[in-house]
């Protein structure tokens, strides 16, 4: 599962954590730094899935998208070759 602490007040969230605990850390963190220890309305830790549970800033490429790629600059070289000669 993962999770994220998101901060009602700021209305910043924190980056997926795989473990409730973990984000349960950032938020302590966050209550410190910002807050100065004290608890803002409508902060939480939620347990998000799907597009939300990867962290905004890990790029994600898709297979097909490099096959794709990897097939086009093969045929660029199978056609620079017989050109060339």
């Amino acid at each position: 599962m993962t999770y994220r602490y998101r901060c009602g007040t700021c209305r910043a969230a924190a980056r997926p954590t795989a473990t409730r605990a973990e984000s349960e850390a950032r938020r302590d963190h966050h209550r410190d730094t910002v807050h100065g220890g004290l608890v803002p309305g409508g902060d939480r830790v939620v347990r998000v899935r799907g597009a939300e549970a990867r962290d905004p800033d890990v790029r994600y490429v898709s297979g097909r998208a490099v096959l794709i790629g990897l097939g086009l600059l093969a045929a660029a070289t199978a056609v620079s070759r017989v050109l060339g000669r």
